[in-house]
């Protein structure tokens, strides 16, 4: 049976927590990208949205006027 002391037992739990904070900036890092072209698809949206509302509104104007 192999025993392992305090040493080798803090080491591992080192290497481990390494790991983990190598996967946690990862995927940090992968959301920044996401978030980035939400953001950018949220503003095309509301560009449309806004443009199409405009549009709405002028035509209202002139079938009034007319």
């Amino acid at each position: 049976m192999s025993e392992r002391n305090v040493e080798v037992i803090r080491s591992e739990i080192a290497t481990e927590r390494q790991r983990l904070d190598d996967d946690l900036k990862a995927l940090q890092t992968e959301i920044r990208s996401i978030a980035l072209f939400v953001a950018a698809g949220l503003v095309v949206v509301g560009v449309v949205t806004w443009h199409k509302s405009v549009k709405k509104g002028v035509g209202t104007i002139f079938k009034v006027v007319r």
